[in-house]
């Protein structure tokens, strides 16, 4: 059973920033949103660009090598080329800390 992982604090991303880490050996972003918090793979299912390189338009994170999007919450695909959704997580804030749900 994955458990939560602490990976940053509130106050390290601005609303429309997006934040690259590590963990567990996985590539990931957080992207904050004027609606909070969301993580998904630093991986374009298209290219194998990094998103973290790339863009917040909304709800939405914008690839920057073909201009790919995916909903950040689901990661289903919003606009080609991609035609592969991207992985997301399970994203809880406590007090200022930042947790990640690893699948």
């Amino acid at each position: 059973m994955a458990d939560f992982v602490k990976v940053a604090t509130v106050d390290e991303i601005a609303v429309g920033e997006i934040l690259p880490l590590t963990v567990h050996h996985r590539d990931i972003v957080i992207c904050r949103t004027a609606d909070g918090f969301f993580a998904v793979a630093d991986e374009c299912p298209h290219d194998s660009s990094p998103i973290a390189l790339g863009h917040v338009d909304g709800h939405e994170v914008v690839c920057p090598r073909h201009g790919a999007r995916f909903d950040l919450a689901t990661g289903d695909v919003t606009a080609p080329p991609a035609v592969v959704g991207i992985e997301t997580y399970e994203v809880k804030v406590e007090s200022n800390d930042i947790f990640v749900k690893l699948n």
